[in-house]
């Protein structure tokens, strides 16, 4: 049975070799993730030393892709659109408001002296997101058996979300522009971690009743990674 390691949303395959006494990775033509490591390397420190090479991954994955990220940088101007939830909003730069950056549901606002720009809009995706997934992780935790624990929304680097200790869940702000659906996917995955801490068969069986469709979201996900996870805010 082939080993499995899923480090930020992507999975790799592990081979071990009697023969060999450090870590590598490598990117597949086909992009086929493959951690190889010592026979008795130990599944937490291969979990931990692959998260440290996520971005060397997704870079390598654009790379063997051969395109450019369909999203941008933002430039923060008006005319621009901005992600959340899976739709598109536009941006408009008034002169004057009373908070820096305003969403009426419609369009962004944002006021021209509001800078730097960028800090205001992470920081509108954390407190927007913070009271959106609550009650959505209330909504959905009967679907994978448990209580609505504690969340925090903040950066987490090139992980979409992780399972703390005394069962608080971590997410990304920058899941507040994914589709509902992989939203969905992120938070029933963190809460089936509440019962199940590793990736092992139970896991993946609970984690199919909460979501049948797990691995099309998943793949999803995946191809989301590179330019959410890797390059931050994106329109």
């Amino acid at each position: 049975m082939t080993e499995t390691l899923e480090v930020g949303g992507l999975v790799f395959e592990v081979r071990r070799s009697v023969r060999r006494k450090t870590l590598g990775l490598t990117v597949d033509r086909g992009g086929e993730l493959v951690v190889h490591a010592p026979a008795k390397a130990d599944a937490v420190e291969l979990a931990r030393w692959t998260n440290r090479k996520l971005l060397w991954v997704h870079r390598k994955l654009a790379l063997k892709e051969e395109a450019v990220p369909k999203l941008q940088a933002p430039e923060y101007v008006s005319g621009e659109a901005f992600c959340y939830l899976g739709r598109r909003f536009g941006l408009k730069v008034v002169e004057k408001q009373e908070r820096p950056l305003h969403f009426d549901g419609n369009r962004f606002m944002l006021r021209r002296d509001a800078r730097p720009a960028e800090e205001h809009f992470r920081r509108w995706y954390v407190e927007t997101g913070t009271d959106w997934i609550r009650r959505r992780v209330e909504r959905l935790s009967s679907r994978a058996a448990s209580n609505p624990p504690r969340i925090e929304v903040r950066d987490l680097g090139f992980r979409w979300g992780s399972c703390g200790k005394n069962d608080i869940l971590y997410f990304n702000w920058k899941v507040l522009q994914l589709p509902v659906r992989l939203v969905d996917y992120i938070i029933l995955h963190e809460l089936v971690h509440l019962r199940e801490g590793h990736h092992g068969p139970e896991f993946w069986k609970a984690l199919g009743r909460a979501v049948p469709d797990w691995q099309k979201r998943k793949d999803a996900l995946a191809r989301k990674a590179k330019d959410y996870l890797v390059f931050g805010l994106m329109v």
